[in-house]
């Protein structure tokens, strides 16, 4: 880049000054990778800076304004009165955050969603479509870019898995019961005991008779996107109870067992009810679209799997920002909410309703449980804070173009299902899940 800082020691003063300003917007008109990804982002937006740096406040500005056009940018200089009231998307952080995402070339979704960036003007859920081009037009920012190189993770030290024991717990300390994982597992016991089989679907099998064409449709596509989905994750998860198992974590085992079982029953739920209800033959794996498989199919498995060979923090942390957040507490928990409110709105199909709202139960419980794993693990190992973040912004994407995939192979979804429902539901339970978390 054309200018050097001392990265112990930020300099104000070098950024967002004139100069700075004009070398980004030739950065950016230069830049193959926004032309790719901003060209469909036409719209001007404005980054607030407070409290404002010397130069931004000599130039008695807010922030920096930037128009951008199909992957060019046609303006960027300090702000005005009427940006601010003209520009749709308007942001806002200190200087402090703004270098930091610009050096990381990193979006500002997540950090939108961790409160450190403020929208302050705009629709959250247009700049998560956007987010990789608002990385790309951040990563072209002049500044100083050390990129770290990913930290192999060294091999699983064979110690560590001699199956032998040398002592127990329960005969030399006896259970913490006390334990988040064990506080869980007593609400597994009370809880969690339904019985898919128990459920009456004949009410449900007399209305699937009276569905149109599309209406069942829709049933069917969403339906099989749950039976893979619950399938994956009790095909998935033994890796992870071993993982804890491996270091004597006796409580949290203790719950995975519970988790597990009521993953199996999920996708007993599911099966049982396609066989019983959606009569005739369906081609259910059809509805799994590229990016569907691309988070079900292939990032999930490996992230658990991994766990075989690698029991570390940082592999841990991955398979459960996959599981726990994303799959359970993104997806399926948007997924659940909005098939609830799809048919108590219109009184339809009683026994997957009541199916579902069990299944609600459960994943609140195994959802805990991941947040309480995640934090023990950055608790234990606070620089994996930023890796995480990264993993989760990209895991994000994914949960949220597959909304997007589901959406856009209708016209017009019966039963009052809306994508922007959809969407805005995910992001806030992403929001409300990584809230929580340590980072």
């Amino acid at each position: 880049m054309w200018f050097k800082k001392d990265k112990k020691e930020t300099d104000e003063l070098t950024y967002f000054t004139e100069p700075w300003m004009e070398a980004w917007k030739v950065s950016i008109n230069n830049s193959d990778d926004y032309k790719k990804k901003g060209k469909t982002w036409n719209a001007p937006i404005l980054l607030k800076v407070e409290p404002a740096p010397d130069p931004i406040k000599e130039a008695g500005a807010a922030g920096i304004y930037l128009n951008l056009s199909y992957g060019e940018c046609l303006d960027l200089r300090y702000s005005t009165a009427q940006d601010e009231r003209a520009c749709n998307i308007i942001l806002e952080a200190d200087s402090n955050t703004w270098i930091n995402l610009m050096e990381k070339g990193k979006d500002p979704t997540l950090s939108i969603l961790k409160n450190s960036v403020s929208l302050q003007k705009g629709s959250l859920i247009m700049l998560s479509t956007q987010r990789k081009a608002a990385e790309a037009l951040l990563k072209t920012a002049p500044t100083q870019h050390d990129q770290q190189g990913v930290t192999v993770n060294p091999p699983t030290d064979e110690a560590a898995r001699d199956p032998s024991h040398s002592s127990f717990k329960t005969t030399s300390h006896g259970l913490n019961f006390d334990s988040f994982p064990m506080k869980l597992f007593q609400k597994a016991k009370i809880y969690g005991t339904w019985n898919p089989a128990d459920i009456d679907l004949s009410i449900d099998q007399a209305q699937w008779n009276e569905f149109t064409d599309d209406e069942q449709q829709i049933l069917v596509h969403l339906s099989a996107l749950f039976m893979a989905g619950e399938e994956a994750v009790t095909l998935d998860l033994l890796p992870l109870i071993l993982a804890v198992a491996r270091e004597g974590r006796i409580e949290e085992e203790i719950f995975l067992t519970s988790f597990l079982w009521e993953e199996a029953k999920h996708t007993e739920f599911f099966s049982m009810y396609v066989q019983q209800v959606m009569t005739g033959p369906k081609d259910f794996e059809s509805f799994h679209k590229p990016m569907y498989k691309i988070l079900f199919y292939d990032k999930l498995p490996r992230a658990l799997h991994a766990l075989h060979d690698d029991t570390s923090a940082r592999a841990q942390l991955r398979a459960a920002a996959t599981y726990n957040m994303i799959v359970e507490g993104t997806l399926a928990e948007t997924g659940y909410a909005a098939f609830s409110k799809m048919l108590r709105d219109n009184e339809l199909l009683p026994g997957l309703l009541e199916g579902i709202e069990k299944l609600k139960q459960d994943e609140s419980r195994h959802i805990a449980f991941g947040l309480y794993l995640i934090n023990r693990l950055l608790d234990e190992n606070p620089d994996l804070g930023e890796e995480l973040e990264d993993l989760l912004e990209d895991l994000l994407y994914d949960a949220t173009n597959i909304i997007h995939e589901i959406f856009s192979q209708y016209e017009h979804v019966p039963f009052g299902l809306e994508k922007e429902w959809f969407l805005n539901h995910a992001i806030q339970q992403f929001q409300n899940r990584i809230q929580k978390l340590n980072l």
